[in-house]
């Protein structure tokens, strides 16, 4: 799947065939802890998400310090993108709007004030999507992280997810999708690998293996769902089966998920006053005001407004 064809959705929302590898993969998991930098550097972040859940760590930082060291942490692929006009260097070089945070750590030097966000893959998970796309195992040298990426697509990327997460708090299975389109596009563009040709087409689920993540998503459609979790269901890893979901369902596992929250709570206001609070967790949405932001962006009307229509 192409970097720009795999948004369509998410905002709403060696290894060749992903089985057994795969699963082993999924097993492993992707988050446990938080990026080094979050508790050694010289400022904290304003906010955080997925700290200790999800694969994507996304952290928003704001700094009236004029010098900061940056902590050197090997266990994720971090991308910082600046929110304010002010100028930045990283070491000597001069730091883009996009900018990659070094295994090695760095020194970096701001106009004040500025605020930036950044972005913290697992380097596990970006092996195992390197597996995947090349049948080359990854190390930290294949990896680039130059001070300055300048690269329109990413950059666009990064603020709508900015954007999104700024308006919701996003699911657990929303941070996962993301993380994957990400360690995707930063090894076709970042890693030596990059130049390789990627895997063909990755087939489609068979019947039962739909049937199996379909139950599973409606026994638990009021939790926080997990892509590993689905992919084990299906007995791939969560790469693949992210990629066969979507070809033969024809949409993300999260844009599906959506839709079968949105469809749920559409059935349970037709059925009487249960207070919206009630359904939106019975849904698996994190608030009533979560489930009120996705419905108007679905629908096009609130949860109150949709209820008085049907009723």
């Amino acid at each position: 799947m192409k970097f720009e064809e795999a948004w369509k959705g998410i905002g709403h929302s060696g290894v060749r065939d992903g089985e057994g590898a795969g699963l082993a993969s999924c097993r492993a998991g992707y988050a446990s802890g938080a990026p080094r930098y979050w508790r050694d550097h010289l400022i904290a972040p304003v906010r955080t998400i997925g700290a200790e859940t999800a694969s994507l760590k996304l952290s928003y930082w704001f700094s009236t310090v004029e010098d900061s060291p940056q902590e050197g942490d090997p266990d994720f692929v971090s991308a910082s993108l600046r929110t304010s006009p002010a100028t930045a260097w990283r070491d000597a070089s001069s730091s883009g709007l996009v900018s990659m945070l070094p295994f090695e750590g760095a020194q970096w030097r701001f106009e004040q004030p500025v605020s930036f966000m950044q972005f913290h893959i697992p380097f596990g998970l970006m092996g195992m999507v390197c597996a995947s796309l090349f049948g080359k195992e990854l190390t930290h040298d294949h990896v680039r992280m130059p001070a300055d990426v300048p690269d329109a697509q990413l950059h666009h990327s990064l603020e709508r997810i900015r954007c999104i997460a700024s308006s919701i708090e996003p699911t657990n299975l929303l941070l996962d999708s993301w993380a994957l389109i990400l360690a995707e596009t930063f090894l076709l563009r970042l890693s030596s690998h990059g130049e390789r040709n990627g895997h063909g087409p990755f087939g489609k689920l068979s019947a039962r293996g739909v049937a199996r993540v379909v139950d599973y998503i409606e026994d638990g459609i009021d939790h926080d769902l997990r892509l590993s979790s689905l992919a084990a269901v299906a007995g791939m890893s969560t790469y693949h089966f992210a990629h066969r979901f979507q070809g033969t369902i024809g949409m993300s596992p999260h844009s599906y998920v959506l839709a079968r929250r949105i469809e749920r709570a559409q059935a349970l206001l037709r059925r009487g006053d249960e207070p919206l609070v009630a359904i939106a967790l019975a849904c698996g949405f994190s608030s009533q005001s979560h489930l009120t932001t996705v419905f108007r962006r679905c629908l096009g009307v609130t949860p109150g407004e949709y209820r008085r229509r049907v009723q």
